[in-house]
């Protein structure tokens, strides 16, 4: 099974809205290094390589870091370049408000990953309010689960999708989210513990059929409670466009079950996360005055 590589992130911003970024990994020492596309081997030679792009850094607009230590490191390499500290929450909402699909503002954002699964009301670049949030287990967190007890690869999305395609959504009855139907909250714990016991009773089966059904049922619970409140989410603040940001945002079943109800706003191909740095940089640099906080507020 492969392990996802504990990476983090540079995006970098020119300002006629070019980006480029690297990929930068921590090292035993607490050294960084970066691949930037295969061109920099280390961050001291982040420059040379990226003039030699027709991107000398002159043109560079704001720099957009997953990681705090790496600006004093690019301090020397930038100067008087904003270097911006962006989480991963704010990475995502700013690259999806930067989509040249997003028609104006206020749009709710359903941010779903391994780690993170939150409704966001968003009025403008950097200032947006809290709906819902996942109260436990991610949805991401939950296909992770059963991806890695079937020895798949991770993270888990994908390789599920695959084997529910085989199978049966109504093959295995999972269980309703445990949140008071007004509220715009998740609740996956119950689902990812009801697929747990399921699976456990499937190992030593010669037979793929029940995984294949037990994995598409899970997909569609999860899609299911996404596609509700997130709709529900809509009605509530009058807003008609929602975009779909994190790797679940990729699932199939999840974007058919809001088709026709919304404009939905999807990452555009080939977006990774340092790319969403880079475009969440730009909009912030863009922003003037800049907002103080892209986090949203405490219910």
């Amino acid at each position: 099974m492969a392990q996802q590589a504990d990476t983090k992130a540079l995006g970098i911003a020119h300002q006629g809205g070019k980006f480029h970024y690297a990929l930068v990994q921590g090292q035993p020492d607490g050294g960084v290094s970066v691949l930037h596309q295969g061109l920099v081997a280390h961050l001291d030679g982040l420059r040379n390589p990226l003039e030699s792009r027709g991107a000398p850094m002159a043109s560079v607009a704001a720099i957009g870091i997953a990681c705090a230590r790496l600006g004093d490191a690019l301090a020397p390499i930038a100067p008087g370049v904003p270097v911006l500290v962006i989480d991963t929450l704010q990475a995502h909402l700013l690259a999806a408000s930067a989509n040249p699909a997003c028609l104006a503002n206020p749009l709710v954002a359903l941010v779903a990953t391994d780690t993170l699964t939150t409704l966001v009301r968003v009025d403008a670049p950097g200032h947006c309010a809290a709906l819902g949030r996942s109260l436990g287990a991610a949805a991401g967190n939950v296909f992770d689960a059963r991806a890695e007890q079937l020895g798949m690869d991770l993270p888990g999305g994908a390789a599920l999708a695959r084997l529910a395609d085989f199978g049966d959504a109504d093959g295995d009855r999972m269980p309703e989210p445990e949140v008071d139907a007004a509220s715009l909250d998740f609740s996956f714990a119950p689902l990812r513990m009801a697929a747990l016991r399921r699976a456990r009773e499937l190992e030593g089966s010669p037979c793929e059929q029940p995984r294949a059904d037990l994995a598409a049922s899970v997909q569609q619970a999860v899609a299911g409670q996404l596609a509700r409140q997130a709709l529900k989410a809509l009605q509530r603040t009058g807003s008609t466009q929602l975009a779909l940001c994190g790797k679940v945002a990729n699932n199939a079943t999840l974007r058919a079950a809001l088709q026709g109800h919304c404009h939905l706003v999807t990452p555009l191909p080939g977006t990774s996360r340092a790319i969403r740095l880079a475009q969440a940089a730009y909009v912030l640099q863009a922003c003037q005055p800049r907002p103080t906080s892209v986090r949203p507020r405490a219910r």
